[in-house]
């Protein structure tokens, strides 16, 4: 069987049964059509626009430029050396200069007889004034002297003794000649602030120190405390600095005792002239009881430190040093327990606290400076003057603690 189907044919028979079909889009795309048409319009006018306003600004720009330019080049000198040199002369005293000659000066004729006439001339307009110096004519025989203009000049008559422009000339020589490295310098460290800062943290252990001997009768032990403050210094000398701030801590020690059944804790008093006695209720028995106890007194307290700071040895980089300083300080809150006159119990007496009360502190310190920053350690031990209580209870109690001062501060 014959197969005269070909190529040819298939295209043929594809493109007569197509010619009939039509794909029309929808209005949405011919809207998305007109929508981009019209936006690429309104980019090239928007970009003409701006090019014709800064192609306006420029020309305007260098136009006004090169009319202040041809401005002032046709200014001319108002004199000129050989007007300087006819005008004296014709007999003007070496001794002043045509530039002093005041604004309103009269015109001076000299006539055949030798006398001399003068003619005031006024003027409102102060430049019409510099411009109107009078002419300086002979007569009878003698040249006339054209008309002079006061003009600026390089140099002075000989013998003219210049004017005291010392002033004026050591300001020009500083707007010309500005100051040196070491003068700015200077002028830093002259305005350098004196005074410095210091924010420091101290952990520190607490102790007590009691009195009547009853260190082998009651049991206790040191417990962790702190300190923060912010201090300020101010040298004196290259040495020495004072210092003052603002500081708060936290002191604490534990007590071992037992707890017991409700007991009586009676507490008798110094009193002048009259027996005074406390007594209160209390469970903590210091000798026996059916459990061992840790009881924990607590102290916080707020000082303003003065004192002063040494420095030993050193430079900018390390420094080494003492400090001493005297706290005036005042409890404000405080949990403490207190002995029996017996020694028997521990109760809580809040009126027998002392309140205010006086501290002094000794540290030593290794101060490095690391770029902004110097940081500051060194041990500090911290001691109570007066007892925690008040006068009229019979036990004294110190307490003291001992810390790692750690404090930092910023590089002027």
């Amino acid at each position: 069987m014959e197969r005269n189907f070909t190529n040819e044919n298939f295209e043929g028979f594809l493109r007569q049964n197509a010619d009939g079909l039509r794909m029309r889009p929808s209005d949405k795309v011919w809207k998305g059509i007109s929508r981009n048409l019209n936006r690429k319009r309104r980019r090239f006018g928007f970009a003409l626009v701006a090019c014709l306003l800064i192609a306006t600004g420029t020309g305007y720009y260098f136009n006004q430029h090169s009319t202040t330019g041809n401005k002032l080049s046709n200014i001319q000198p108002a004199t000129s050396i050989s007007n300087l040199s006819t005008y004296m002369a014709a007999g003007k005293p070496s001794g002043s200069h045509p530039a002093q000659q005041p604004l309103h000066q009269p015109a001076i004729k000299h006539t055949a007889g030798n006398s001399l006439t003068a003619s005031n001339s006024k003027t409102n307009n102060p430049v019409s004034n510099a411009a109107e110096i009078p002419a300086i004519t002979e007569t009878a025989g003698m040249n006339t002297v054209p008309e002079f203009q006061p003009g600026i000049v390089d140099s002075y008559v000989e013998g003219q003794q210049q004017p005291d422009n010392t002033a004026e000339t050591k300001l020009a020589t500083q707007d010309l000649y500005p100051q040196t490295i070491e003068s700015v310098v200077n002028l830093y460290k002259s305005r350098k602030k004196k005074y410095s800062t210091q924010l420091y943290f101290t952990p520190s252990v607490s102790y007590r120190r009691l009195s009547n001997n009853l260190e082998n009768v009651v049991t206790h032990k040191p417990d962790f405390g702190f300190e923060i403050g912010y201090t300020v210094k101010r040298p004196v000398s290259k040495t020495v600095k004072l210092r003052a701030g603002l500081q708060f801590n936290v002191l604490r020690y534990d007590i071992k005792t037992y707890n017991s059944s409700t007991e009586v804790a009676t507490i008798r008093l110094n009193a002048r002239n009259r027996t005074e006695s406390v007594s209160t209720p209390t469970n903590y028995n210091n000798i026996s009881g059916y459990k061992s106890n840790w009881l924990q007194n607590f102290y916080f307290q707020v000082s303003a430190p003065v004192g002063l700071e040494l420095k030993l040895r050193g430079d900018d980089k390390v420094q080494f040093g003492i400090a001493s300083t005297l706290q005036p300080t005042y409890i404000l809150g405080d949990r403490a327990y207190l002995i029996s006159t017996d020694y028997k119990n521990y109760a809580e007496v809040p009126k027998l606290i002392r309140h205010m009360n006086v501290n002094t502190s000794l540290e030593t310190f290794v101060a490095y400076s690391t770029g902004h920053l110097q940081w500051q350690v060194g041990p500090q031990v911290r001691y109570q003057l007066f007892s925690s209580f008040v006068r009229k209870y019979p036990v004294k109690e110190n307490l003291f603690d001992f810390g790692l001062k750690v404090g930092i501060s910023v590089n002027k």
